[in-house]
This record gives C-alpha cells, sequence and structure tokens, in this order.
C-alpha cells in the first residue's frame, strides 16, 4: 500500500465517519493517526513489510540526508491532521463543523491526485 493509497482510504473512512454522525469512530481514527504520528509505525509501511520482508526498505529511507529537518513529513501531516480534528471536533465542535468535513475531502483529493498541499508545505519546509 502506497501513501497516495493510504491518504485515500484516510479521507474516506474520515468522510463516511462524518456522515455516519459516529463520534467513537472518529475518536478511534484520531487514536490511530496520533499512534502513526508518535510511533512512526505507518499502516503502510507495515503492510509493504508484511507483505514483502523484513528486507524491504522504502525509496525516501535510503536517502536521509537531503533535508533540512529529519522528520518525515508524512508524519507530521498525520500528527497535524489528528490536532485539528481534536481542536475542530472534540473540543469545538459546534462552531467548527466544516472542517473535519474539509480535512476529509482534502484528504480525499490527495489520494486520488496524488498531490498533497499540506504535505508539498511541509517539505518546502524542511521535513523529510
Amino acid at each position: 500500500m502506497t501513501e497516495r493509497g493510504f491518504r485515500l482510504v484516510l479521507g474516506a473512512v474520515l468522510l463516511a465517519l462524518l456522515y455516519l454522525d459516529f463520534e467513537l469512530g472518529v475518536y478511534v481514527y484520531i487514536g490511530v493517526l496520533l499512534f502513526e504520528g508518535i510511533t512512526n509505525w505507518r499502516i503502510p509501511l507495515v503492510i509493504s513489510r508484511l507483505r514483502f520482508g523484513n528486507g524491504f526498505s522504502p525509496a525516501e529511507a535510503l536517502s536521509p540526508g537531503c533535508s533540512r529537518i529529519p522528520f518525515d513529513a508524512e508524519r507530521v501531516l498525520r500528527l497535524l491532521v489528528a490536532a485539528l480534528l481534536v481542536g475542530t471536533f472534540v473540543m469545538f465542535k459546534d462552531p467548527t463543523w466544516i472542517f473535519p468535513w474539509f480535512i476529509a475531502s482534502m484528504l480525499l483529493l490527495a489520494g486520488i491526485t496524488n498531490i498533497c498541499p499540506m504535505v508539498m508545505a511541509l517539505q518546502w519546509m524542511g521535513f523529510r
């Protein structure tokens, strides 16, 4: 599974959870994103290692010295999405009801087009 495919799944699942008004599911979703962001055990990487064996190393892991900040942009993306969902869905749900929908639709579009403006901005700022 690629990061593009996983973004597609993330956006579709969040849209479905918001549409069905399944709050517990959104909390679990936030927990999964926080777990991935904190531990860097990304689901696409784990699936690839299970599929191809322990010797699998992704292409981005082969060039660790090409950025100013040695922290993955995908990891920061997951932490930012989790933080934004906590702020807009958990803490201030009524006045900011549109932001979780916007986040979900942007993740879905990033998965479809393979163009994620947030990852591009994070890489421009110096993240790997």
